[in-house]
């Protein structure tokens, strides 16, 4: 196991909970006046929801489609493109929701997309642990946990139902993780108490980030 690195004093996370819709172009445009406020606000990660880019394909306006939502994958690149370079001119590290594209007749996963301060994107965490809606329509399940360092701070992430899983929480633990960054989409009042219970069995925080409706 790769130590842990050491942190800093002083780490200004943003939990940004945005009010996530269907439209991409919106929801671009609300991510990133998110983040120029964050970064005011002195924060070096700002934290969005599952699918705050893309929409989420459980919402009541979803249509029958591929993955259970009519997907525009080109707008969907082009967004997170403007996102990556937006964090790059603030200067800011963002982590955002959206579905990934892996091409025709294939079903996407269900993604967190870690993009840092100068604009790289750094990596994707795909969802590993699939609700019984998810399975059979939507989603095609990720392989592996992600780490990613700021600030002498070692971040992981999760997605919504995998809040129920212990095991994958303690595996974070193992790996050294200070942050756990968790994203969803439900408003069950349940994974508030579950993100609490992680953080305390693990001594890790947990940044639990879900839409503002």
């Amino acid at each position: 196991m790769t130590p842990a690195p050491q942190p800093s004093t002083v780490f200004r996370l943003a939990i940004a909970q945005s009010v996530v819709t269907l439209d991409v172009r919106h929801n671009g445009a609300t991510i990133r006046a998110l983040m120029a406020e964050a970064k005011c606000l002195g924060a070096k990660l700002v934290h969005f929801p599952e699918g705050s880019l893309t929409g989420y394909p459980g919402d009541p306006a979803s249509k029958n489609a591929l993955a259970g939502w009519p997907a525009d994958w080109e707008a969907i690149a082009e967004e997170i493109a403007l996102v990556a370079r937006a964090a790059g001119q603030l200067g800011v590290w963002v982590v955002i929701g959206a579905n990934h594209y892996n091409g025709p007749n294939r079903r996407p996963n269900n993604s967190l997309y870690v993009v840092d301060d100068s604009g790289k994107m750094l990596a994707r965490y795909d969802k590993r642990l699939l609700s019984f809606t998810e399975i059979p329509d939507w989603y095609a399940a990720g392989r592996s946990e992600i780490t990613f360092d700021v600030g002498g701070f070692r971040f992981g992430c999760a997605l919504c139902i995998e809040l129920q899983f212990s095991e994958l929480f303690l595996s974070y633990e193992r790996l050294g993780v200070d942050i756990m960054l968790v994203s969803s989409y439900s408003d069950d009042p349940a994974f508030a108490l579950l993100a609490q219970g992680h953080a305390a069995l693990n001594s890790y925080w947990v940044s639990l980030a879900v839409p503002a409706q």
